[in-house]
């Protein structure tokens, strides 16, 4: 039901689906309906399908709090009252009982990779159908395609971070079993099929209500960019030529002339969405039924004005870890804009990043589920050269965004140049849902002055960064292994 609200929502946002056509399908599944004969008749049949392969992944990261719990939770940044699932999560507890409590958070769900293989199903047999349909044009099915590949290229590079390897299934309709694969190989793929397919796509949308919401050239080449640097992160002997293809898709997003850094005072503008910063997001919006309580950080670190609670929030951000972002002398309007007593290390902290309020009496807000955007493309690009001892190309890219936010240019006093690319991604990125996978492929994870959290080597070794996989998974398919770590 909810990939149908989000189906609606894109038909406003995009003009392109007849809403009368969505209602006849109000209690069939996507998956299910997108294999029928009865489908796929008509352009608009075609558009329906195509806005169900992005509502299956958007019903999966918005239901629970899932895209927080893993990027913003658990690198162990934050303390909330009550909810022992985020204090589980924090600690790397991850097979508690404690991770259902409370149920409607979801927390002991993740593990469970089914419906993230129900997006990629619909993927599947998207492409299948789209390759036979005769009353496409040549460009009109190549533009589709391409979306479809991004979005399972999207789907396989979230899962592979969050579990490790993962089967890979490609063709519609393939329920054989099979083994879980490397996902160095998995995101070798992906990227195959974005250079394959992202020249089929526009830079940006003529129509500013398609921007950022409906995949384009540039959230392709910021996918591949972010597959590279992953695997970068583990695949130590070919690196250096991982760091310079991340680099080289980043900066053809900046080439392309078409994205800017809007005034760091209209964040709120940034985070609703739609602007010349978005890359890649979903959106919510509730005139068209998919406001959410679980996109973001927003309704656990916001208190009365932003939301009517009392003078206190559920969480808030550690002193230990707002000092390391901002020390106290600092000059940072992301510091002075997005918090509300930064130092203060208790619940009368808020954390505003996020508090576009739709409804302040049901904690509803209308922030966008944000996944790319510019300024983490200029900082991406900025930390593979950096990397790559290219300091003169790398520092202008980071300054950009310091220079955006008011704070000081980079000095070579502040020592080496990777490290305050990647605190400076840490800042611009906040409760973006990035830090703990940031962490974990840099390394730093295993740096207990970098991550409260903190592997040891051993853990990380033996995949204590992964999530743990439902045993369940085992059930019809015998080759698949669980994550090491987590089988007790």
């Amino acid at each position: 039901m909810k990939t149908l609200k989000y189906s609606i929502l894109l038909f406003v946002a995009f003009s392109m689906i007849i809403l009368g056509s969505c209602k006849k399908f109000l209690d069939v599944e996507p998956v299910d309906r997108l294999g029928s004969n009865s489908f796929w008749k008509s352009r608009s049949d075609v558009e329906s399908a195509i806005i169900d392969c992005y509502g299956l992944l958007y019903d999966r990261l918005t239901l629970y709090p899932f895209y927080v719990l893993n990027g913003d939770i658990r690198p162990g940044d934050t303390f909330f009252n009550y909810y022992p699932v985020f204090a589980s999560t924090a600690i790397n507890d991850l097979s508690s009982a404690k991770m259902a409590d409370p149920v409607r958070y979801g927390g002991h769900l993740l593990g469970d990779w089914y419906p993230f293989y129900q997006s990629i199903a619909a993927c599947n047999i998207a492409i299948e159908r789209l390759n036979d349909i005769t009353f496409l044009t040549d460009a009109e099915r190549a533009k589709y395609l391409a979306e479809v590949k991004f979005v399972r290229a999207f789907v396989y590079f979230y899962i592979s971070r969050l579990y490790g390897d993962v089967p890979l299934y490609t063709e519609a309709y393939d329920s054989s079993a099979r083994p879980r694969t490397d996902f160095i190989e998995v995101l070798k793929f992906c990227i195959k099929e974005l250079e394959e397919t992202k020249e089929s796509l526009p830079w940006q949308y003529d129509d500013p209500t398609n921007w950022g919401v409906r995949a384009s050239k540039a959230s392709s080449e910021t996918l591949i960019a972010q597959c590279y640097m992953w695997m970068a992160g583990f695949d130590k002997v070919n690196a250096n030529a991982y760091w310079a293809k991340a680099a080289d898709a980043a900066l053809r997003v900046k080439a392309s002339g078409t994205f800017q850094l809007l005034p760091i005072e209209d964040f709120r503008k940034i985070f609703k969405g739609k602007t010349r910063e978005s890359i890649f997001e979903f959106s919510i919006d509730k005139n068209y039924g998919s406001e959410n309580k679980y996109a973001s950080l927003a309704q656990w670190v916001t208190h009365d004005p932003i939301k009517n609670y009392g003078p206190v929030a559920d969480g808030y951000f550690l002193l230990s870890h707002v000092t390391r972002l901002y020390p106290v002398n600092a000059i940072d309007k992301r510091r002075d804009l997005w918090f509300h007593l930064p130092y203060i290390n208790n619940t009368t902290q808020m954390f505003l990043k996020y508090s576009n309020v739709s409804d302040p009496d049901l904690w509803f807000f209308e922030d966008n589920l944000i996944i790319f955007r510019y300024s983490g493309v200029l900082l991406l690009a900025a930390e593979a050269l950096a990397n790559l001892g290219r300091d003169a190309e790398a520092i202008p890219l980071m300054n950009e965004v310091r220079n955006r936010a008011g704070s000081p240019e980079y000095s070579t006093s502040e020592g080496n140049l990777v490290d305050a690319v990647f605190l400076e991604e840490q800042r611009e990125l906040q409760g973006e849902g990035w830090r703990w996978y940031d962490l974990v492929r840099t390394g730093r994870v295993m740096d207990p002055n970098q991550c409260n959290n903190f592997l040891t080597p051993e853990q990380f070794a033996q995949g204590a960064w992964t999530w743990p996989i439902d045993p369940k998974a085992r059930i019809n398919n015998p080759y698949i292994t669980l994550n090491q770590y987590w089988v007790k």
